[in-house]
């Protein structure tokens, strides 16, 4: 196709846009949007810097309103290579006067100290642990699930309606929290719609993020609430013994795990050729 046929093309779909076409563009006419953008950069104690651009539009069209936010992340590393970069969408409908699912602000109506704005909710703790901090038990197991991790259970002082059992997952050497899971039985609500359930709703309030579908056939989202944090749900048919299961972990802790786990190995390297470097001496002398 050369320039003039280019420009003809352009120019018509101009035109197309101005003039409408059927009842339709009739219809929209009458929509006002409004768009906002920000962007914000992280950097984390590796010197990783993670960049997120929100960008979020509301739509009024008569009575009907429609929300949209688009968010991209994209994780780079100290020298400014792109590790990985992802996106996700919400959008939402409602008419005026119903009750709209909005992220609202943690920190609306609390009182301000010393003339300063309340900070917001921490992302470091999960269920009333904090991640990194020493988790004293004598009874961890290993998991063949997580090799490189310790788990025991814990009882959190806040539990969750419906939830049986939680377990918190640890470095194999210095036993930081670096995984935590709580873990129903029987699905929570299994009659809520998917992307309202009101365990999405809590996580998007407490952390100020949307939740990611992650699956086609299931309920499993994920949020994420912070450079290398992260949050997942899966509503229903988690897995063989629970259906609706919570996870949240560290990403930075979860690599001190690997580390340990390495650490550990050459230590038992190291000291099972010693036990065997005795056992020759022993029979050398004898000998």
């Amino acid at each position: 196709m050369n320039a003039k046929n280019i420009t003809t093309c352009v120019a018509a779909a101009c035109l197309a846009l101005l003039t409408g076409c059927g009842p339709a563009n009739a219809a929209e006419a009458g929509a006002a949007t409004s768009k906002t953008s920000a962007t914000q950069l992280t950097t984390n104690e590796n010197g990783c810097v993670s960049r997120t651009f929100t960008e979020s539009s509301v739509t009024t069209n008569g009575n009907l309103v429609t929300e949209h936010r688009r968010e991209t992340r994209t994780n780079m590393d100290v020298n400014g290579n792109i590790l990985e970069t992802h996106t996700s969408e919400y959008a939402q409908s409602y008419n005026v006067g119903d009750t709209p699912t909005r992220l609202p602000d943690p920190t609306r109506g609390a009182a301000k100290k010393d003339g300063k704005e309340p900070a917001a909710a921490p992302t470091d703790a999960f269920l009333g642990l904090k991640f990194g901090d020493v988790f004293n038990a004598t009874n961890f197991v290993k998991d063949a699930d997580e090799p490189l991790l310790l788990r025991t259970t814990f009882k959190p002082k806040k539990p969750l309606a419906g939830f049986d059992d939680y377990y918190v997952y640890v470095t194999p050497k210095t036993h930081q929290v670096a995984k935590i899971y709580a873990c129903a039985k029987e699905a929570v609500e299994p009659g809520g719609s998917w992307r309202r359930h009101y365990l999405i709703e809590a996580l998007e309030k407490r952390y100020q993020t949307w939740a990611r579908l992650c699956s086609f056939w299931r309920p499993y989202y994920a949020f994420d609430v912070a450079p290398d944090r992260y949050v997942t749900v899966c509503l229903t048919g988690a897995t063989e013994s629970y259906e609706t299961v919570v996870a949240a972990w560290d990403e930075g802790v979860l690599r001190k795990a690997g580390d340990e786990y390495e650490q550990l190995r050459e230590e038992a390297r190291k000291n099972a050729a010693a036990r065997r470097n005795k056992k020759v001496d022993a029979a050398a002398d004898a000998f």
